[in-house]
């Protein structure tokens, strides 16, 4: 067996949990489900960002691209749609707060998912339902 299809089997046998932050090869356990409902046509590949509202067609030549964002990787297919920009903001807001709040207060109205994500440094360590026990709002 080669080296590339071992590290393939391992990484889609492990368990999706709802914790958010956690090895790099739990974050990519999400990938191949993400990637098969993509092709299948049940999750939409995201056009813009659901915080910001960049949108690359209107800005040829840029490096901002628009990805999936998880916060919860025990549901793979609940993604958020967010620009390169954005998601740096997002993962630095517990070191760089000022930034991650500029954003939130330029282009949320309080009712958005990201105008719910918590600025408390440990919750990035607890299980996606002890910090969020009612979710967070779909965009």
């Amino acid at each position: 067996m080669s080296a590339v299809h071992h590290c393939r089997r391992r990484r889609s046998a492990i368990a999706l949990q709802p914790l958010r932050h956690r090895r790099p090869e739990q974050r990519l356990a999400t990938l191949p489900v993400q990637r098969a409902a993509l092709n299948a046509g049940t999750l939409d590949r995201p056009t813009s960002c659901s915080v910001c509202g960049f949108y690359p067609r209107e800005q040829p030549g840029t490096t901002n691209r628009v990805w999936m964002h998880n916060e919860d990787y025990g549901d793979p297919l609940a993604t958020y749609a967010i620009c390169r920009r954005c998601h740096w903001a997002l993962h630095e807001r517990f070191d760089d707060p000022a930034s991650w709040l500029a954003i939130v207060a330029r282009h949320g109205t309080g009712g958005q998912w990201f105008a719910h994500l918590s600025m408390d440094p440990a919750s990035k360590y607890l299980p996606f339902r002890e910090t969020y026990p009612q979710g967070l709002p779909l965009p």
